[in-house]
């Protein structure tokens, strides 16, 4: 079984964002730099498997309406006609309203 190398040009992609913990298995070998990182990084170095996730509890899930306020329907318009005009550069607007209607009528449907 060949070992990947991490060293500190690449060690970024070994590391998901928000972890403080980084295990090294027999499949990986870090160099000095990779460890310096981990260190200016404030992230702890543990040789061996990484554990499997104890039990937790299920996340309990809440209806959409308690995890955000209720957007104005009017809101809603706006912000799509918003986004078509910014992120998809489109400026006719009879297009801009045909997809509002369209994107309102599917939101409907999933209510």
């Amino acid at each position: 079984m060949a070992k990947q190398l991490v060293e500190r040009g690449n060690i970024a992609q070994f590391i998901n964002p928000g972890e403080t913990t980084f295990y090294v298995d027999q499949t990986l070998l870090l160099t000095p730099g990779a460890k310096d990182y981990l260190r200016e990084n404030g992230i702890a170095l543990v040789y061996g498997e990484r554990p499997v996730a104890a039990a937790q509890p299920a996340a309990v899930s809440t209806p959409v309406e308690k995890q955000q306020p209720a957007v104005p329907e009017s809101d809603l318009r706006g912000r799509i006609g918003e986004m078509l005009k910014n992120d998809f550069a489109i400026r006719d607007r009879k297009h801009i309203d045909d997809v509002t209607r369209k994107v309102m009528d599917r939101l409907r449907i999933h209510q």
